[in-house]
């Protein structure tokens, strides 16, 4: 297991630029012990968090943690990506922090959080540089280099807002639902 991506970001400062109003309906994808649902969960005042996460240990601990902060709107969902199934547009965000490199089948699930963004959904990836400049976070070899990255998110019916450098080590890649018809919708 990693150490929590809080420990090397400013997690409010990126929740600052993603979450624009406090009753947004957002999904975390990967939540782990919660670094990213329980700042989202207290920032929105009249919104909902769904946090997933295979691993039920670390579920346990963000249910602990949001239960001790009083926190009532986040809803934790024991599951893999692939097995997730939402309604069409049902999300106003979706983040990934630290889980992509991870992803068995990005197109797939590329695909279904493309769907389950709402027209004027965001979603927001953060992830690990390619080059290994530290001791810690995921190996070099499972990490994804930004630009192929960013290609895969546009391939996947998504255009850019903004990308960003965290640390020397972390980027952020923050993405609109495209208007144009995706790759991966069109009929060859």
């Amino acid at each position: 297991m990693h150490k929590d991506i809080s420990q090397f970001i400013d997690v409010k400062r990126v929740l600052d630029e993603i979450i624009i109003k406090d009753d947004l309906r957002i999904l975390d994808l990967g939540c782990g012990g919660g670094a990213i649902s329980i700042p989202c969960a207290k920032m929105l005042t009249k919104g909902t968090i769904f946090a997933v996460d295979k691993n039920t240990e670390v579920l346990n601990i963000m249910l602990n943690r949001a239960k001790s902060e009083n926190i009532n709107n986040l809803i934790a969902l024991n599951s893999s990506f692939e097995d997730l199934e939402f309604q069409e547009e049902y999300f106003d965000l979706v983040i990934m922090s630290s889980v992509y490199h991870e992803l068995e089948d990005a197109p797939l699930i590329l695909k279904r959080i493309n769907r389950w963004l709402r027209s004027t959904g965001i979603l927001s990836v953060i992830e690990w540089k390619k080059e290994r400049k530290e001791n810690f976070g995921p190996p070099a070899v499972v990490r994804v280099e930004e630009d192929l990255l960013l290609g895969t998110l546009i391939f996947s019916g998504f255009d850019l807002i903004h990308m960003e450098d965290l640390t020397p080590s972390i980027y952020h890649v923050i993405l609109k639902k495209s208007d144009r018809i995706s790759n991966s919708e069109q009929k060859f």
